[in-house]
C-alpha cells in the first residue's frame, strides 16, 4: 500500500523551505525537482518504507492563488474529457452496433478515423454487436442420394447483394427525403 504525505514548500530568496508536518520533517533545496526527491528520500528514511511506495502532495501555499485557477480548469478539463469519452461511446455503441453501420461512416459522422473508431466499437462477433442477438447458423442439409456434391465456397470475405444505385440523388441519401418522385 502506499502511504500519501504532504509536503509544504515555501520560497526563501533562492532556497525552497521543505515541510513535511505530519513527520515533523524539515530541509531545503534549490530547485522544486529536488524538493521532491529530497522529501521522498526523507519521508521513506523515517517510516522505513521503499521511496515507491511514497505519494507525495506538493502544497506551495503562497502560491495557491495563481495555481488553483489552473488546478480547477484541469478538473474541468478532465471532467469534459470524461464526458466526451462516454458519450462517444454510447454513440459509436449504436451506429455500430445497433444501427449496423461500418466503422468508417460512423467516424466520418462523428469527425474520427475509423481507428478511433474500432476502440470504442463491440468487437465483430460478440453477443453486444448487432442488436444483441447471436443469428443461429442453419444445420446443413444432408446430400441427396445421385446429385453432384455442392460447390465449396471459396474462401475470403462475405459478399453482400448490391442494391441499385439512383442516379437522381447519391447512395448514401435519406430515402424518405421527398425525392422520389423526383428524377
Amino acid at each position: 500500500m502506499r502511504s500519501r504525505y504532504e509536503v509544504l514548500l515555501r520560497r526563501i530568496g533562492r532556497w525552497w523551505a521543505v515541510d513535511v508536518p505530519r513527520l515533523a520533517l524539515h530541509t531545503q533545496c534549490r530547485t522544486l525537482e529536488e524538493a521532491e526527491d529530497l522529501a521522498r528520500g526523507l519521508v521513506a528514511e523515517a517510516v522505513g518504507a521503499h521511496p515507491d511506495a511514497i505519494v507525495l502532495d506538493m502544497v506551495v501555499p503562497e502560491l495557491a492563488p495563481v495555481l488553483g485557477s489552473v488546478s480547477e480548469a484541469r478538473r474541468r478539463r478532465a471532467a469534459a474529457v470524461a464526458a466526451e469519452e462516454q458519450a462517444i461511446a454510447a454513440a459509436v455503441h449504436e451506429l455500430v452496433g445497433t444501427l449496423c453501420l461500418s466503422q468508417g461512416d460512423a467516424g466520418r459522422l462523428l469527425s474520427m478515423s475509423p481507428r478511433e473508431v474500432a476502440h470504442f466499437a463491440p468487437p465483430r462477433g460478440s453477443a453486444t454487436a448487432g442488436t444483441g442477438h447471436l443469428t443461429p447458423v442453419p444445420a446443413p442439409s444432408p446430400p441427396r442420394p445421385g446429385a453432384a456434391p455442392a460447390p465449396r465456397p471459396r474462401p475470403g470475405p462475405a459478399q453482400r447483394p448490391r442494391r441499385a444505385i439512383s442516379p437522381a440523388r447519391p447512395s448514401w441519401a435519406i430515402p424518405d427525403d421527398g425525392a422520389e418522385g423526383r428524377g
